[in-house]
């Protein structure tokens, strides 16, 4: 896994330097993947429509609409690379929907995919063009904030809290608890920005849930 990554890395520089501009990580590594077997020497770009709708199927969650797990943990090593390289402040925020359980227990689980759905939606129309959101695993959301120190991410956290509260004001009544952490906050590498993220969460569902907290706040 690791040396498929290194190529892909290379990749991206290779296409960089001869397009001039970066492709940014993810169209980089479905290029490599779909185009280049054993010779990265002449990289080229995907040109087949049906490639792209592929890929989106396999990077993204089918419920949701978002990232899988897998594409945010690939991709919050490498920001947490880059940013740290240049000098960048890079946030996280990881967002866990408040008594999930209690909705599929007295809806039944047809609701609880409706609510994890619509979830989905008002994450994509609250935060920015250039977050990088994804499904973590059940009801537990993660998005990557790149150069966005933790006071803006903070303010982004709390817009999407309310946000949520307005759009799940019927039965069932939702609300979410987020934690924030940026690589500011002693953060050695992307996946520890992560932990410092849920710990910050978790804090934030002990003191009542349905609010943001950030680490180590």
């Amino acid at each position: 896994m690791k040396y498929i990554l290194n190529n892909i890395i290379k990749h991206r520089e290779e296409v960089k330097n001869k397009l001039g501009r970066d492709l940014g990580l993810l169209v980089s590594t479905l290029d490599y993947l779909t185009n280049i077997s054993c010779d990265i020497k002449s990289p080229k770009i995907i040109d087949d429509l049906r490639i792209e709708e592929a890929a989106l199927m396999a990077t993204r969650d089918y419920l949701t609409g978002l990232y899988l797990r897998s594409v945010f943990d690939f991709s919050i090593v490498q920001l947490f690379k880059e940013h740290k390289r240049y000098g960048k402040v890079l946030s996280v925020i990881m967002l866990d929907i408040d008594n999930f359980k209690n909705v599929n227990d007295n809806f039944g689980h047809i609701t609880g995919d409706k609510v994890i759905k619509k979830m989905g939606k008002v994450i994509l129309k609250t935060i920015r063009d250039a977050d990088f959101p994804a499904r973590y695993g059940g009801e537990e959301i993660g998005i990557i904030l790149p150069e966005t120190p933790e006071k803006k991410a903070i303010v982004l956290a709390e817009r999407l809290r309310k946000n949520v509260n307005e759009n799940f004001s019927n039965e069932p009544i939702i609300t979410v608890s987020i934690g924030v952490a940026s690589n500011i906050a002693a953060a050695r590498n992307g996946i520890e920005m992560i932990r410092f993220a849920d710990k910050a969460l978790y804090a934030a569902k002990l003191k009542g849930k349905n609010r943001v907290g950030a680490w180590p706040n």
